[in-house]
């Protein structure tokens, strides 16, 4: 529920909830705009590829919005407008068969022809291949995956749909629902709720963990990965006591800072991997808001190089339009060294800028 704030009488009251159909909203005039402008609205950062995509190989149809994760996965995103109807899962299915064959080469040309025509920048094929390495933070990124992901979004969903997504999921798919709920405001304006219902935020990692291991368990390198961050958070739980996330078989591990889209970040960086870092990453989805955090921490950088004893890196500008600070390690393995110097320096960072950040939450 939505409740607006009545200033002159300090009142509050629940706003009713609408539907977009009632509203003369539609789906790919005005949702899909939505969408392709504020991708946030699905619960993540994606960076959107193309729009109304329509050259698959011996088929007409069209794929509402493609996007890129910061994984390195292509993401399927298929819209509804008030009702999931009985078969947008099997739809989108289709989209993201037809997707399982595009190469990086393919993308980077579909995305400089979108930008061209969608959003009147020009970009050539280099730039757009920049753009989009640029904005996949997993650094063993090397081509796209054969299964790509798939979000459904719509007001409501039925439950042939969310049976079937669950099951799907099962299997090792990734796919999601995400539901955009209309508000009517009462003066003229509508406000939006977005909940990804499937998977449940708070229960994401439990489901991920519990579908990677139905689905035949994890390779080699991710299990190093797992134990190598397990025993980092370990070791710096004893230095600075406080709940730490179970680690993702993935080459970081990030922490909260108590604000949002603002966290400490262990990784491993180079294909194949040949540096450790141990940062501060603002990936708010303002460029300006992560340049105007990141000059509030920059205050205490002669304090943090001091208590670090290393030189600090700033990246006002990194990816699409973050920023992060971080220090460096020339060590690609995962030898008792790296562990020792990766928990002393985060410490040393989390007791220098957590009171800085606390300021800002």
């Amino acid at each position: 529920m939505i409740y607006r704030l009545d200033r002159a009488s300090g009142r509050i009251a629940p706003c009713d909830e609408t539907d977009f159909r009632s509203q003369g909203l539609f789906e790919r005039q005005d949702i899909e705009k939505w969408v392709e402008a504020c991708p946030e609205v699905l619960g993540e950062e994606l960076l959107i590829l193309t729009a109304e995509y329509d050259k698959f190989d011996k088929t007409s149809e069209r794929l509402d919005l493609l996007g890129l994760d910061h994984d390195g996965n292509l993401v399927v995103v298929e819209l509804k407008r008030d009702d999931s109807g009985k078969n947008v899962d099997l739809q989108a299915l289709k989209y993201a068969a037809y997707c399982s064959t595009l190469r990086l080469d393919d993308v980077v040309e579909l995305h400089s022809d979108y930008s061209a025509k969608r959003t009147k920048r020009e970009m050539t094929r280099d730039q757009a291949r920049e753009h989009i390495l640029g904005f996949i933070t997993n650094e063993e990124f090397e081509e796209f995956s054969e299964r790509p992901r798939i979000i459904l979004v719509s007001r409501q969903f039925r439950p042939e749909v969310t049976a079937s997504v669950l099951w799907l999921r099962q299997f090792g798919l990734d796919i999601s629902c995400v539901r955009l709920l209309p508000y009517d405001m009462g003066d003229g304006n509508i406000a939006f709720e977005s909940h990804v219902l499937i998977p449940l935020p708070e229960a994401r990692d439990f489901v991920i963990g519990t579908e990677r291991k139905e689905g035949g368990g994890l390779t080699l390198t991710q299990s190093e990965y797992v134990e190598f961050y397990r025993d980092l958070a370990r070791r710096l739980s004893v230095q600075i006591p406080r709940q730490y996330p179970a680690p993702q078989p993935k080459s970081y591990y990030a922490i909260a800072t108590g604000i949002g889209s603002v966290h400490y970040e262990w990784g491993f960086h180079g294909r194949p991997r040949n540096s450790f870092g141990a940062e501060l990453h603002f990936e708010k989805a303002s460029r300006e808001a992560n340049l105007d955090l990141l000059g509030r921490v920059e205050r205490v950088l002669p304090q943090l190089e001091t208590a670090l004893q290393e030189k600090v890196i700033v990246q006002k500008e990194w990816g699409s339009q973050w920023s992060r600070l971080y220090v460096s390690r020339d060590e690609g393995q995962f030898t008792e060294g790296l562990k020792e110097w990766a928990v002393a320096k985060m410490a040393v960072m989390m007791r220098t800028l957590q009171p800085i950040l606390d300021t800002m939450a």
